[in-house]
Formats: structure tokens, C-alpha cells, sequence
């Protein structure tokens, strides 16, 4: 559920979550509200509050790379999304004259992590070789 979130979230998608847990009161989420079972609702929030970071409270879906959906807003917030892919880096070369500010998001434990200093041009990003991993880029003078 989590990953389909992201997936969807940077490709300009919003994605909705309905539940049809048969519960004591009878309820379906989906039909009559109640509370979501499990972990999604946490992670889903999660990934709210990283969109709602950005300049614009979205995210547009920007081109990608043949293994990563991109999705931000242009020259400002990038967010590169991995999924079920487990890099242990990734080589970026942005746009020249921005200056970023790059952390690594585990969307599955909903941490973020800040790189030290600011990067530019072409770099490298380590990551952990986990699942679920997104880098996100934010402008320096944004």
C-alpha cells in the first residue's frame, strides 16, 4: 500500500485508500468512515506531510529515469522514488546553478535523513540498499 502511494504521489497521481475489514460495529471504512486498520494510515500521513512540504503543496510528475519516477515541482523540490529497488547510491546531475539540499527518505519507517552540505552539478547520493527509498532535492534558496 505504501509503495502504491508514492508511485502515485510522484507521478502527479492522488491515490485513495478504502477498507472493507468486516469489524465489530459493522462498518465498512470505505462506506461509512470509522478508523483505517494497520500501518497505511501512519505511512500515508507521512507522505502527505513530505508533499505538503513543497513550494506548491503538491507534487507535478517530472521526467524520469528508466528505473525511478520523478515528481516535485521543476527546479525547486525533486522527489526520485525507488520502490521495490534497493540502490546503494545514485549518480544525479542537476541543472546547472541550483544549489540542493539532499535527504534520504525510508518511506517504510517514515524517517528522514539530511545529507551534510549543500550539492550542485553532478554527485552521488549513498543510500541503504533498501526498499521503499526516495531521495528528496530541495532548492537552497527556496
Amino acid at each position: 500500500m505504501t509503495r502504491r502511494f508514492w508511485e502515485g504521489a510522484v507521478r502527479g497521481g492522488y491515490v485513495g485508500h478504502g477498507e472493507t475489514y468486516l469489524n465489530d460495529r459493522d462498518e465498512l471504512w470505505w462506506s461509512k468512515g470509522g478508523e483505517l486498520v494497520g500501518s497505511s494510515p501512519d505511512r500515508i500521513a507521512f507522505l502527505r506531510r513530505i508533499v505538503e512540504e513543497s513550494p506548491t503543496g503538491v507534487l507535478d510528475p517530472l521526467p524520469g529515469d528508466w528505473d525511478t519516477p520523478w515528481g516535485g515541482v521543476a527546479s525547486r523540490y525533486l522527489i526520485a522514488y525507488f520502490g521495490f529497488n534497493r540502490p546503494s547510491y545514485r549518480d544525479v546531475t542537476m541543472e546547472p546553478g541550483t544549489v540542493w539540499t539532499v535527504d534520504v527518505i525510508d518511506t517504510w519507517n517514515m524517517t528522514v535523513e539530511t545529507l551534510p552540505g549543500t550539492y550542485s552539478g553532478s554527485f552521488r547520493v549513498p543510500l541503504p540498499a533498501r526498499q521503499y527509498m526516495a531521495i528528496r532535492f530541495v532548492a537552497a534558496d527556496a
